[in-house]
């Protein structure tokens, strides 16, 4: 799956990406105001997203 918002969908499986998409609505339902969403989103973005690796050579 493409996405602009989230670049990372593309290396979930079909299933964890439509979970996670589906976490972002039911959070955008909930959140009552815009500060609670984009929180909820960046929680939901830290559980799901994979963690960044560096290039071949880099170390951090």
């Amino acid at each position: 799956m493409h996405s602009s918002a989230f670049p990372w969908l593309i290396e979930l499986s079909d299933e964890e990406a439509y979970d996670f998409l589906d976490e972002v609505i039911t959070a955008a339902q909930d959140a009552g105001t815009h500060t609670a969403f984009l929180r909820r989103v960046d929680q939901l973005v830290a559980q799901h997203a994979p963690i960044p690796t560096l290039p071949h050579g880099v170390m951090s």
